[in-house]
């Protein structure tokens, strides 16, 4: 396999499309009840279909619904099962209850089902968490490669310091049985990079044997260059950005010249303006919470999915089909108010243009459709 297309189309047709792997989960605790049904789900296995259904949700899942819930679980379980900060990748949680129930073993199947069919890839993991996947050693593990944020301070401090004895409980319990001195500092350093990574091999290991779901752990070892764009956090770029949604968007258009197409012309710049916006805004502020409206979120809103389609074929034949709805009014003559209509399963969306001409009024109705309108009502 000579690129990461090789990879994702190889696991696409490792998928048993003859049976079903059924979920059925609430959106409320979502993380915890999806981790604990896949866990208990014994009628069939997940190298199976992936069938999603929502609680008290009237959508049928053709696609959508299976995006939504992988985007969804995978960005669940790198806040739930692993730890680290934005931009320099994450590593496991130590945490033995998680590894005793099984939810490692868990992450690494939904890590090869994301991948398989259609799910956002887990760029997220550490380069040595990935190299540990595949070799079961540590010894590409440095103080440069390991993110810690309780040891690496501690690393930091111990380099910075000639006064080695302040810490001597800290080195001690991080394994270290040397002198504690100044030309043993390389040494004491190496010590403590080797426990926060030591420490975390049993959630290694068992999520090493989730990745074994459709031999994709076989896969990794044989082509481990190709592969580590998925799993590291600096291996690839999926994010959707505005111009991934606008350029990939069909607008059903009036005739040129026409009122109608003028408010239809109208309504697709304020939607490209308040994509853009919220692209400005998610830069100014870093401190943004999951729950913010941002791009990602809006093409969730659209697709079920929040990442750029993994496969060039899939971004070839992506899109999203606009359309104008001109006649609420005559509909309703009464209402004052409106929203814009989503289908993710067959990727349209469809604007009251009586509701949407000033830029104010289309950024307030969209804010709120997308904060509330994420769920699966319509069939």
């Amino acid at each position: 396999m000579s690129c990461e297309e090789d990879v994702l189309r190889w696991l696409a047709a490792q998928v048993d499309t003859s049976k079903e792997f059924c979920i059925c989960v609430s959106r409320i605790n979502f993380v915890e009840r999806s981790l604990l049904l896949w866990r208990r789900q014994k009628l069939s296995s997940p190298v199976n279909t992936l069938k999603i259904t929502f609680l008290g949700e009237a959508g049928v899942d053709t696609g959508a619904l299976r995006k939504e819930f992988l985007t969804e679980l995978i960005g669940g379980i790198e806040t739930r099962l692993f730890k680290g900060e934005e931009g320099k990748g994450k590593m496991p949680k130590y945490s033995l209850n998680d590894v005793d129930n099984g939810l490692f073993q868990v992450a690494g199947e939904v890590f090869a089902v994301s991948l398989a069919q259609g799910g956002p890839a887990p760029r997220f993991l550490q380069g040595w968490c990935y190299d540990f996947l595949l070799s079961g050693t540590l010894e590409n593990v440095t103080k440069d490669n390991v993110y810690d944020a309780e040891i690496s301070p501690l690393i930091k401090m111990i380099e910075e310091t000639s006064e080695l004895s302040s810490y001597s409980e800290q080195i001690v319990n991080c394994g270290y049985t040397g002198p504690i001195n100044e030309d043993n500092k390389e040494k004491i350093t190496r010590a403590i990079v080797m426990h926060a990574a030591a420490r975390r091999s049993l959630m290694l290991q068992q999520l090493r044997e989730g990745l074994k779901l459709y031999n994709l752990i076989d896969v990794m070892e044989k082509n481990r260059e190709v592969c580590r764009s998925l799993f590291v956090v600096q291996g690839g770029d999926d994010k959707v950005d505005s111009h991934y949604i606008v350029s990939h968007l069909v607008p059903q258009m009036s005739e040129s010249g026409t009122l109608k197409h003028a408010k239809e012309v109208k309504i697709l710049n304020h939607f490209q303006d308040f994509l853009m916006e919220l692209e400005d805004d998610n830069d100014e502020d870093d401190t943004q919470d999951e729950e913010a409206l941002s791009v990602p979120r809006v093409m969730q809103w659209l697709t079920g999915q929040a990442h750029r389609h993994l496969l060039l074929s899939q971004r070839q034949a992506f899109k999203i089909t606009v359309e104008f709805d001109h006649t609420c009014m005559q509909r309703m003559p009464s209402h004052t108010l409106c929203y814009p209509i989503v289908s993710a399963c067959t990727q349209t969306i469809t604007f009251p243009t009586a509701h949407l001409s000033d830029f104010n009024e289309f950024k307030e109705i969209m804010k709120t459709a997308v904060q509330h309108g994420a769920c699966f009502y319509r069939v």
